[in-house]
């Protein structure tokens, strides 16, 4: 049995609709059951990283797991990935892929990365084979970032990221599910190339006909006007910890997991949003 968490979601989304294409019978999961998609051949079930009992139901007779990061305060952000992966373990997973993030460290800036570093550290720990996708920021976010005025503001300085498509991180996700075989370890799942928002303003420009730009925010100037829409302290931490990696180069390495592993280069931002131009919306108002 395969299972699916966080279904309801971008990439496990796509992930279950890729493991039902390929003819298997899995099991997806979510909080909210009946937010799950249709797909066929699909079991839902509740799933609750912060509840221990609803993790024991969803893993029963798992063979292969996905385990989708987690969005809460760091720390506990860590442990309700620990408690999931402890229920995958003594229900009997053969084999565990993680969703985890490019630039995993004690030391990054990213609080997700700290979260993200004590969680592959746990699962190494408990034994089981095991593949942890370290993910780059998604191009999909990318239009997202531009504000009303055609602008991104953040403190990422010069720093790059190798931007990755949300279709290539579920394409090799569904891939190491059907065939364990092509994971293992650590593998940071990246786009073809780095490069930062001023580089990323420009290509975007020349896609939506629109003039885009970045400002670089000093940390304060960031911390100020995120802290002001009133959302809690770690959000905000979270939303200038991303910029703050970026500018430390956390993120700036590409690597050739796509190709290894699904036999192709991984998509550009021109073919991206050519092939899903309704991403760009925003942009052209």
């Amino acid at each position: 049995m395969i299972v699916i968490t966080g279904a309801t979601g971008h990439v496990g989304g796509r992930a279950a609709e890729l493991v039902a294409a390929a003819g298997k019978a899995f099991r997806m999961t979510s909080r909210e059951p009946s937010r799950l998609p249709e797909v066929p051949g699909a079991e839902k079930v509740r799933a609750d990283y912060a509840d221990p009992a609803s993790l024991k139901d969803a893993f029963r007779g798992v063979k292969q797991a996905f385990i989708v990061s987690g969005y809460a305060p760091e720390g506990e952000r860590a442990q309700g990935h620990i408690n999931a992966i402890d229920a995958a373990v003594h229900a009997g997973a053969e084999h565990i892929v993680y969703l985890s993030f490019h630039g995993a460290s004690p030391l990054s800036k990213f609080p997700m990365g700290r979260d993200h570093f004590l969680t592959e550290q746990h699962l190494a720990a408990t034994g089981v084979s095991h593949t942890c996708l370290r993910d780059d920021l998604y191009l999909d976010g990318l239009p997202e970032m531009f504000d009303e005025s055609g602008m991104v503001r953040g403190p990422a300085g010069d720093g790059k990221a190798a931007w990755v498509s949300r279709e290539d991180v579920a394409q090799v996700v569904a891939a190491v599910l059907l065939d364990p075989a092509k994971g293992g370890g650590a593998l940071d799942i990246t786009g073809p190339q780095a490069f930062g928002f001023a580089e990323a303003a420009e290509r975007l420009s020349r896609l939506t006909g629109r003039k885009l730009g970045y400002v670089d925010e000093s940390l304060s100037q960031a911390r100020a006007w995120r802290t002001e829409t009133g959302v809690p302290d770690w959000v905000v931490d979270i939303w200038v910890g991303s910029y703050e990696a970026m500018a430390a180069g956390e993120m700036a390495s590409p690597a050739p997991t796509v190709k290894r592993i699904l036999g192709r280069e991984p998509l550009d931002l021109e073919t991206y949003f050519q092939r899903n131009p309704h991403l760009l919306d925003s942009l052209r108002k």
